[in-house]
């Protein structure tokens, strides 16, 4: 049994019972000449060294090894390092565990507020933590960090995911209509592969039998297509792609629209325009939705959110952009809105956002141009 002292994004209960896997009973505690403060450009705290301040927190009295494992698990898998210190309690001192996080170029910033960091990450904290814990028996905590990005990306589309389409038409699924027998981690990179044993109701109303399925785990993602109203003008961008390299395509190079994951925290607005900048070095103007959707439903739970947005797009917009830091090489094309169609009829755009996203802008068009 160990006594642990935490503090900053611990503090915040439903958070702490995801990761120590229960609900336990807390103190509040404090360390003397330190103050918890947080780390510019993060959603996460450090505690920095000051003389005079104290550093708020809670403190957790004989937590049993199972969950220490797990704790351990999840700061270490964060970069946060194990270290002992007395802290202060009504009773008096106590030694406790704590987790520290290295001086390796974060910069602190304002001091720390867990209700209001709360309101504005909690959930997607929790369920960031359900990932990471997901993982504990499967990989190393020092492959967590790495995955940091994809982790809380995935959280993230699960929060998108509540938010339901409607069902006019289809079946609304009720408690019980999908049972989980058995989930597997088949592998985990920056994508995942994940296994279930499921059963689901039938359109008899029977519970159906037992069935594996297997399926290819994304963030959810952005599609846009900027178009020039003034001047008639698309931009396309084009990359080597995987995906047409491993069917055997003798032509990998792929004309598409804008597009990327949307980040853990992140709206998908956000995500269209930092996306613009990022592969074409473009600020967008208005965004359109054009559309909420599974591209593949049955086998990847990847969602796009895709857009037409208005863009100034003169002769020299086009060039070769991306970030060298993903291995991204990305050239831009602008052509007329009737070559693009001329590609789509020709078969040379054959990536399917892109030509969904070019035939709604079609039926937009005129509107666009005329400023309805």
């Amino acid at each position: 049994m160990t006594d642990v002292f935490l503090y900053g994004t611990l503090c915040h209960a439903p958070l702490r019972a995801v990761v120590l896997g229960e609900d336990r009973e807390t103190t509040p505690a404090r360390l003397q000449d330190h103050a918890v403060v947080s780390v510019v450009g993060e959603s996460f705290p450090m505690i920095v060294k000051r003389p005079g301040a104290v550093a708020q927190g809670v403190l957790i009295a004989d937590l049993a090894t199972d969950a220490l494992a797990r704790l351990d698990y999840y700061e270490c898998g964060l970069g946060y390092q194990p270290a002992t210190e007395c802290v202060l309690t009504d009773d008096g001192p106590v030694q406790a565990r704590w987790y520290l996080l290295p001086d390796t170029g974060f910069t602190p910033g304002e001091p720390w507020d867990t209700d209001a960091w709360a309101k504005r990450w909690g959930p997607l904290a929790c369920l960031t933590a359900e990932e990471i814990l997901a993982d504990k028996d499967k990989r190393p905590a020092a492959d967590v960090a790495r995955r940091r990005g994809p982790l809380r990306a995935r959280a993230q589309a699960r929060l998108n995911a509540r938010k339901s389409a409607p069902t006019t038409l289809r079946r609304r699924a009720g408690p019980g209509d999908v049972q989980l027998a058995r989930r597997n981690l088949v592998y985990s990179q920056f994508f995942s592969v994940e296994e279930y044993d499921i059963t689901h109701r039938k359109f008899s109303g029977e519970q159906g039998e037992a069935l594996n399925r297997t399926a290819f785990i994304s963030a959810d993602a952005v599609t846009v297509l900027p178009y020039d109203p003034e001047r008639d003008r698309v931009l396309l961008i084009e990359q080597f792609r995987a995906g047409p390299y491993a069917r055997g395509d003798s032509q990998p190079w792929m004309l598409e629209p804008i597009a990327g994951r949307i980040d853990g925290g992140e709206a998908p607005e956000e995500s269209a325009r930092r996306e613009a900048l990022e592969e074409a070095g473009l600020a967008l103007k208005d965004l359109h939705l054009v559309a909420q959707y599974y591209p593949t439903p049955g086998a990847k739970s990847e969602y796009l959110f895709g857009y037409i947005a208005t863009a100034d797009l003169p002769d020299d917009v086009a060039g070769v952009a991306g970030l060298e830091s993903e291995g991204e090489d990305i050239r831009s094309h602008v052509i007329a809105f009737d070559r693009a169609m001329e590609l789509v009829e020709s078969g040379e755009i054959n990536v399917g956002p892109l030509i969904l996203l070019l035939l709604h802008l079609a039926r937009l068009r005129e509107g666009l141009r005329s400023g309805s």
